[in-house]
């Protein structure tokens, strides 16, 4: 049964939320809560099943106008919290380190505005998104048979940013964050005695090999177009086993740039040297990737609509000099719209995203509300 969601406060909607986080893909309470949450707040309709458990509550005007959507997400982080609060997760293993309770408290204390105060002009959608830790959430919201029902002219998302003063906006045109996705190479070459290694096929050298390679790939690529990275991240040679030479390898690693393009570039060159480096051994090779996250490009007009909210809010504003490292799969419906993703400030002191100490500020609730409930009146204006 949900409880009188008009009568709570920004904060308690986000306790509970944060009491009860769910993994990526598996965030079906959540979905059912929110949705229930946006009923209650009079949607005009709710549009669920959206790639998987995604829900949007759509508000709609009584005259035409365009149709702006805010993002949050619903999924959490497999961590174990370790934060003394009252609201703390409940679920063993799973917390809501990065601040997703607080997107989504954002986003349903706009839906408390609107119950208010309707939009006048077309319709204003809140989209709730899964899977977003997984870089897969957006890209199948998108490409959801509902996704029509909902596809915006403007479309919007935040994320919280501790280190940076509280309710500090923070936005730039273009790229806003990294391209990224994880390579997994496994070589696979033949078992043989310690004592009589010429025998088997030991991928050791071509390991060694490749994880050297990878990491000076970014000084071989042009770098005209921003930042370039690999990071290593894991290597693995056969078993603790000291009778035998190993006949198998395993080495990921995250790549990461600004621009897709880049990122193409990269992932082709990182390819091409791995099998290059197998085939000198005579070794097999099988190639994976997970986590694929595509940049997220800010549209100019969007920006623009965001810093005339923030001016007019007296909020504090700065202009990012370059894009964040981190990944955001928001990248795949800011290109269905005029779409931005910004950064609010979550204060000096707050400890680092994926922390397990991490807690969302509930002092930036009613910063990032009053921001997006100005963007859903600036676009009735422009009408």
């Amino acid at each position: 049964m949900n409880e009188a969601f008009l009568s709570l406060t920004p904060a308690q909607i986000r306790h509970r939320l944060h009491a009860a986080p769910e993994l990526s893909g598996q965030e079906t309470e959540t979905a059912r809560r929110v949705a229930g949450w946006l009923e209650q707040a009079g949607a005009t309709r709710i549009v669920t099943g959206l790639g998987g458990h995604g829900v949007a509550g759509v508000f709609a005007g009584t005259l035409p106008g365009p149709r702006v959507m805010f993002r949050a997400e619903l999924d959490g982080l497999p961590i174990d919290e370790t934060a003394e609060i009252a609201w703390k997760s409940t679920c063993e293993h799973v917390a809501h380190s990065c601040g997703h309770d607080g997107h989504m408290a954002v986003l349903l204390g706009l839906a408390q505005r609107l119950a208010e105060q309707p939009p006048t002009h077309g319709e204003t959608v809140l989209l709730f998104q899964p899977s977003e830790e997984t870089g897969r959430g957006a890209r199948e919201v998108v490409e959801s048979s509902r996704f029509e029902e909902i596809a915006p002219d403007h479309v919007y998302a935040l994320h919280n940013l501790p280190g940076k003063p509280l309710g500090e906006v923070s936005v730039r045109e273009g790229a806003m964050t990294c391209a990224s996705r994880g390579l997994i190479i496994r070589l696979n070459g033949l078992c043989a005695h310690a004592a009589h290694p010429e025998q088997g096929r030991n991928p050791a050298l071509a390991m060694c090999r490749i994880l050297q390679g990878l990491k000076r790939l970014p000084q071989q690529l042009p770098d005209d177009q921003g930042l370039v990275m690999v990071t290593l991240i894991h290597a693995r040679l056969g078993e603790v086993a000291f009778g035998t030479s190993p006949g198998q390898a395993e080495v990921m690693a995250t790549l990461r740039t600004e621009d897709d393009a880049m990122m193409r570039a990269l992932a082709e060159a990182s390819v091409a040297l791995a099998r290059a480096e197998a085939e000198e051994d005579d070794l097999g090779i099988e190639i994976d990737w997970c986590d694929v996250f595509q940049a997220t490009r800010n549209h100019p007009a969007a920006v623009a609509s965001i810093r005339e909210a923030a001016r007019s809010l007296n909020m504090p504003l700065t202009a990012l000099p370059e894009a964040h490292r981190w990944s955001e799969d928001f990248g795949w419906l800011a290109a269905q719209g005029q779409g931005a993703l910004l950064t609010l400030g979550a204060g000096e002191r707050c400890l680092p995203l994926h922390n397990p100490g991490y807690d969302f500020p509930d002092d930036l609730l009613d910063t990032g509300i009053a921001l997006f409930e100005r963007l859903v009146r600036l676009h009735q204006s422009d009408v």
